[in-house]
């Protein structure tokens, strides 16, 4: 006879990992305390770094996909099939529920409006992050203390929003979210190399279910700034947003001096007020034209249809 799967968990967490011991210990500890009875999924994709062996020690549920088949969409997909419980909370590797209430809050928010096909947490950055990444994530609709819910009828009222502005309006981020099981199935993430949640978002608005905001449940996420990573993001964030919205920040050469310049001088004022270290100032060019660029190129090639090079 199968194993007993025990009581019904009151969620199920679903956690894509590749190489994330470093991150992993504190995340398993965090959902391990919170405060109602969780089952804990994690999808690992090829880590060489000991991230398997650290979930099973944890007792956690673990799967595996080989890397070449890993998708951002489907391998999430895989996670809600396997999950027992009507809502699933997703979570990247590095994404730390800031307390216990966490997972409670946001299944809460779910059953408290039976519209909502999902909703969003709050995220806040790292103790230490620099004063370019607070900006950022400040600016980001994860980054509001402002909680909101979205409905949107898809037709002309949608139509007369600029992309940036529907982009905003229907924004779905799967850095820390929870759904409903049963609509995902139904309406499952598409595979893709990037941005699944930034399709979701407005497809599922378009049926005329909700996107919820939750502030009021936090983890604490940000990255260290690079100017490769700030690169290869923007690139593949901006041929995301130019394939769903018609986005396009950037759209010729002229406009890329402008805007690098535009770039450099706010960071460098964002530094100045934030105190930041010398060591920032002097990455800050490399980082505003790497971003800059990031944004123009993603956009064009997408426009243009070019394929994926082989470093996305």
């Amino acid at each position: 006879m199968p194993a007993d799967p025990g009581p019904s968990p009151c969620a199920s967490v679903v956690i894509p990992v590749l190489d994330g011991a470093a991150d992993l210990p504190r995340l398993l500890a965090a959902l391990a305390s919170q405060d109602e009875a969780l089952e804990v999924i994690a999808i690992d994709s090829g880590s060489r770094d000991g991230s398997a062996s650290l979930i099973e020690r944890a007792g956690v549920r673990l799967l595996r996909v080989a890397p070449g088949q890993f998708d951002h969409g489907e391998t999430r997909n895989l996670g809600a099939r396997e999950a027992r419980a009507e809502h699933v909370l997703f979570l990247s590797q590095d994404a730390l529920p800031a307390d216990p209430s966490y997972a409670r809050v946001m299944r809460e928010a779910l059953e408290r409006d039976p519209r909502l096909a999902g909703v969003f947490a709050r995220q806040v950055p790292r103790p230490g992050a620099d004063p370019l990444t607070r900006r950022d994530l400040a600016a980001w609709v994860a980054g509001s203390a402002t909680p909101r819910t979205v409905f949107v009828e898809a037709g002309p009222a949608l139509a007369t929003l600029s992309p940036l502005e529907r982009h905003r309006l229907t924004a779905f981020d799967n850095v820390a979210s929870a759904v409903r099981r049963n609509v995902l199935l139904q309406h499952p993430f598409r595979a893709t190399r990037f941005g699944e949640d930034i399709e979701w978002g407005p497809r599922v608005l378009g049926l005329g279910l909700g996107i919820g905001y939750v502030p009021e449940a936090v983890v604490i996420h940000s990255h260290t700034r690079a100017a490769r990573a700030l690169f290869r993001r923007n690139y593949l964030c901006h041929r995301a947003l130019h394939r769903l919205f018609g986005l396009r920040t950037i759209p010729d050469r002229p406009h890329l001096g402008r805007a690098l310049l535009g770039a450099l001088v706010s960071d460098l004022q964002t530094l100045a007020r934030g105190a930041g270290t010398p060591r920032q100032w002097l990455a800050a060019p490399l980082q505003a034209a790497a971003s800059t660029y990031g944004q123009y190129r993603g956009a064009r090639d997408e426009a243009a249809g070019r394929p994926y090079p082989g470093w996305a």
